[in-house]
């Protein structure tokens, strides 16, 4: 009994860190959009407990797999749940996985925005020159769409809920604001990976407006396990195990 109240505990403590996370990333977002320098500082506070709650998350859900394989030990009916609880963690993302594959570099054109500056002032955009959060976020789709098995974009683990959006200049994955250059990891057969990502539309048309982005094949590629949350907003469990 006293195992099942630690594991409750743990649960407990898990549960509000969730919480807490997905609050200050929320308030992290919202003043993103403000430029007061004040605000500023308050996003860098913020982001760096974000982190740490991260981290924190990430350790709890370990001790928590170590309890389960520690009960399922010496049991064939408990070892069997836990080697499918191990495969719905990898599916999920939830675990930190290896393997072939390859990496998309998805850079900003300075060179071509510094010429375009000097020479035409007038009709110079900025944003013709840098790299949207829709240029991530159709190679991701894209190499899903080829086999990716797993995918991280600098460092951050694409799962079911991942969201890849702009936040003014800034784009951000998993509420975790990224800067250029974009390294979109992908674990797979390299051969079709690499062939979906060259044939990309986005990735055609930002190659022919010559911006710094290619395609790596990796022998070896090491992703990280996915350390946010999982929201629920409408979900509720089922009462009196219902059908």
């Amino acid at each position: 009994m006293r195992r099942i109240y630690v594991s409750l505990l743990l649960i407990s403590i898990f549960s509000g860190l969730l919480v807490a996370w997905q609050w200050r990333s929320h308030q992290a977002t919202a003043a993103q959009t403000n430029q007061d320098p004040g605000l500023i500082d308050i996003i860098h506070s913020l982001e760096k407990e974000d982190a740490s709650l991260e981290n924190r998350i990430a350790d709890l859900r370990q001790q928590i797999d170590s309890l389960q394989k520690q009960h399922s030990q010496g049991t064939d009916h408990l070892a069997r749940i836990q080697q499918e609880i191990d495969n719905l963690r990898l599916s999920a993302g939830l675990a930190a996985v290896t393997g072939p594959g390859i990496t998309v570099i998805l850079d900003d054109n300075n060179a071509g925005a510094e010429a375009a500056q000097k020479s035409s002032p007038a009709t110079y955009k900025p944003d013709d020159f840098i790299i949207h959060d829709k240029n991530v976020l159709y190679m991701v789709s894209d190499l899903k769409a080829a086999g990716a098995e797993a995918i991280a974009v600098n460092g951050q683990r694409i799962v079911a809920n991942s969201d890849i959006r702009c936040v003014g200049t800034v784009i951000m994955v998993n509420s975790t604001r990224l800067a250029p250059p974009y390294l979109i990891q992908a674990i797979g057969n390299p051969d079709k990976l690499e062939a979906a990502a060259l044939r990309s539309l986005d990735f055609v048309d930002l190659k022919s407006r010559d911006f710094p982005v290619k395609v790596v094949k990796n022998d070896s590629l090491n992703l990280p396990a996915y350390k946010g949350g999982f929201p629920l907003d409408h979900t509720r469990p089922l009462q009196g195990g219902g059908q």
